[in-house]
Parts: structure tokens; sequence; C-alpha cells
């Protein structure tokens, strides 16, 4: 199996109430991801508004959920938040996922 495939991915998301995404990845582990007000500031902070918010799309190449201006989730890290699975590398804060989105503008 190749790299790519091997990574987790997004397959689908779409926007719910209070912040919180209805999430399925590429394996099938399916599930609501709630945004979290830790991750609200910097970057994240123009998703309070509801219209921002629910411009979600999956990016095809990442397969991460973004949103305009270039911001962005970890999929790795949003799956082992839904499943409580442990990482083998400390789960990034969200100061790491801004400025991991910061990076790849």
């Amino acid at each position: 199996m190749d790299q790519k495939n091997s990574m987790i991915r997004v397959s689908s998301a779409e926007s719910l109430r209070q912040c919180r995404l209805k999430v399925t990845f590429n394996g099938g582990v399916s599930g609501v991801f709630p945004v979290e007000r830790e991750r609200r500031g910097g970057v994240f902070v123009k998703l309070l508004d509801a219209r921002v918010f629910n411009t979600i799309t999956v990016n095809p190449d990442f397969g991460c959920v973004e949103w305009p201006g270039g911001v962005d989730l970890c999929p790795d890290a949003m799956q082992q938040a839904m499943t409580g699975s442990a990482a083998k590398v400390e789960r990034p804060s969200p100061l790491a996922l801004c400025e991991e989105a910061e990076k790849n503008r």
C-alpha cells in the first residue's frame, strides 16, 4: 500500500450546528467532531461566523477539512480526538495546528 493510501484522510464532512462537523474518514470511522473553543483563536476565530463555518470543504489533495483563507484541521488529530485512540506521537496543540496551517499556505 502506498503512503498516500495508508494516511488518514477525510472522505466527507458536513457542518452541523454549534461548530460541529459530521465527518467520515477513509478507513470507515465516522462521527461528530466539535471544533473546540481553544481552536477558535487566531485563524480559527473567523469560524465563529456560521456563514463561514458552513463553507467547509474537503481538500482532495490532502484529505483534510478546510475553509476559505487557509484554515484547516489535521485528519489524524480529528480521528484521534473522535475515537479516543492514543497517538504514537503527542497530539498537536491548537497552536501547533495553527502553525501547521500557516506553513501550508
